[in-house]
């Protein structure tokens, strides 16, 4: 977290001198260092203690110092004193993806724009037109722009909201006369992007428990609080409400506050079939007249004769049918996921070395980790070239003999080049374990070539897996358009596995695609596309989204036993995916 911090920290700085003009060369020594200090595996507060912090590469004495004061104080004055100088608004305006430091430093300094919504009123008036460094074209793209951060910051990531959940639950249960907690809504039904945060809590009396809640660590402002509900803010101004109920009312409240609203739109209907009202407190017997709380879901979907429903599943996309039918899917869980099939190293733009991300996996109890540094074409990643290829291989036999206890793959996040063709020539991919196969770059191309470029890599016989097959960011950037059918369709004839990437940034496949993939027999694999030792930890925001596709355990090739995924990828394509149950 430090290390975090710190990276954060002199990317800030960096920031901070372009805006006020100061010499290029110092700006980029600062970013250079950030980027460096980020991918650290060792915590700066032990490298600065031990003076090691100078012999970082892209470390000079100065930025040691500035990190020395910073792991000392927590802060760094010549910073404080530069935010000072430049409102929190600039800064703002810097979230905006294409309006970097520099066009912020000349909107600020020579136009008088301090802030997002003077960005907006100025676009939307013309005026940035007229600006050298922005011109028609770029005004017309700042306002797309400046539309989806509205959105992403009314929104937040799923892997950006669980963790503070999980903070604010472990809190919550810290507090007097409280016999469970749970998070409720959007994130319980593992939705990609979280509006609020809903947080219930079941005890007899609410004044304590929201009296601890307001103590966290996390909470940075009280909104609201009243008899039994407290909204606060978490995290730069997410709002976060804590609701408290009584204890034999818990289930009613947690399946209402979960929703959706159109699942819950139909869980009523069925109650009222049945001469009953539901609501958050509970039943009403309409001919009684008698309430029925209910303490568990269990109780509220056994009221209307359903078996219990899955969050991941309540978004009324057949689930009612299928739980009324005896039918509802055995869903994928963390535990089933056998092995990681797309992960870096150092060796491109990873983080760590082959090494310790093979430790990472041994703790995390995986069978098998393949390593897919990226191909040549994507310099920007450091891509391996044929030679550089060879010799990572050589550094794999090594590992191998130093970890017999986790499978190490030796394969390549390969480059799908404009016209379909791959960045490594057919011999070379022969001789990999496993090949993904993804695009980087060349998003523009018309929806028809960019179909015919993803199925010309789905019919090579040496792809494996195609890495996050929609290329979108959430929150930055669209996918690239194709025929999603055609592609699905060609990808189920070959036995291609399609990914779902478990990045918090791209979860791609979604859940909807992905489903429509299983459907059709596609083979899926999740992927934490790990570039660093604790990206390992992001598969399970990718199971998340394959509980929401209803995809099981026998949908996903890396839930296959080291034996059974290396009879697999040894079968020439077209594979034939027929899902089985997995043996351990």
């Amino acid at each position: 977290m430090l290390n975090k911090a710190a990276a954060e920290l002199l990317e800030g700085f960096a920031d901070a001198l372009e805006i006020r003009g100061a010499n290029t060369f110092r700006v980029r020594a600062f970013r250079n260092a950030a980027r460096r200090v980020d991918s650290l595996t060792t915590d700066v507060a032990e490298l600065v203690e031990s003076g090691e912090i100078s012999k970082v590469r892209g470390i000079g004495k100065g930025i040691a110092g500035v990190l020395g004061e910073f792991v000392e104080k927590g802060r760094v004055d010549e910073y404080e004193e530069m935010r000072a100088e430049i409102p929190d608004s600039v800064f703002e305006m810097l979230l905006i993806p294409g309006l970097g430091p520099k066009t912020a430093a000349t909107l600020y300094n020579k136009h008088g724009i301090d802030s997002v919504d003077a960005l907006e009123a100025a676009a939307r008036a013309g005026e940035l037109a007229g600006i050298r460094t922005i011109g028609a074209k770029r005004q017309a793209r700042l306002l797309r722009e400046l539309g989806r951060f509205r959105e992403r910051i009314a929104r937040r990531r799923l892997g950006d909201v669980l963790p503070i959940a999980e903070r604010l639950i472990a809190h919550v249960e810290g507090a007097p006369g409280v016999q469970t907690v749970q998070y409720a809504g959007s994130l319980r039904r593992g939705r990609e992007t979280i509006g609020d945060l809903d947080i219930l809590a079941a005890a007899e009396s609410p004044g304590p428990v929201m009296e601890h809640f307001i103590a966290a660590e996390d909470v940075e402002e009280v909104v609201g609080t009243g008899g039994t509900k407290t909204a606060v803010l978490v995290n730069g101004g997410f709002q976060v409400d804590l609701l408290v109920v009584a204890p034999d009312e818990f289930g009613a409240a947690l399946a209402y506050f979960t929703g959706s609203k159109e699942h819950n739109i139909e869980i009523r209907a069925r109650a009222l079939q049945r001469g009953l009202s539901l609501n958050e407190r509970g039943f009403l017997d309409a001919e009684t007249g008698q309430r029925r709380p209910a303490a568990t879901e269990e109780d509220v979907y056994a009221a209307v004769d359903l078996p219990w429903i899955d969050p991941a599943l309540r978004e009324n996309r057949g689930e009612i049918e299928a739980a009324e039918a005896g039918a509802l899917p055995r869903l994928i869980e963390l535990g089933d996921i056998k092995g990681e099939l797309h992960g870096h190293s150092l060796w491109s733009d990873g983080a760590a070395s082959i090494g310790q991300m093979v430790d990472v996996a041994r703790r995390r109890g995986l069978a098998y980790f393949a390593v897919t540094d990226h191909s040549g074409s994507l310099l920007v990643a450091n891509g391996l070239s044929p030679e550089r290829l060879a010799e990572q291989t050589e550094e794999i036999a090594r590992e191998r003999e130093a970890s017999p206890d986790v499978r190490l793959l030796h394969g390549s996040e390969v480059e799908i080049l404009a016209d379909g063709s791959l960045d490594f020539s057919d011999e070379i991919l022969a001789s990999l374990d496993v090949v993904v196969a993804s695009v980087h770059s060349n998003f523009n191309q018309p929806p028809e070539q960019m179909t015919e470029r993803l199925v010309a890599a789905i019919e090579n016989p040496h792809v494996d897996i195609i890495g996050h097959p929609t290329g979108r960011m959430l929150g930055l950037r669209d996918g690239y358009t194709f025929d999603v059918e055609a592609v699905l369709n060609a990808a189920a004839a070959t036995g291609t596995a399609l990914e779902i990437n478990a990045a918090p940034e791209r979860l791609d496949l979604d859940d909807t695609t992905a489903r429509r993939a299983a459907e059709l027999g596609v083979p899926i694999s999740i992927n934490s596309d790990a570039h660093h030792p604790d990206s390992l930890a992001y598969m399970r925001y990718g199971v998340l989204t394959a509980r929401r596709a209803w995809l099981r355990a026998e949908d996903v090739i890396n839930t296959l036993s080291l034996n059974e995924l290396l009879a697999w990828l040894a079968r020439p394509k077209p594979r034939r995916w027929m899902p089985t149950a997995k043996s351990d």
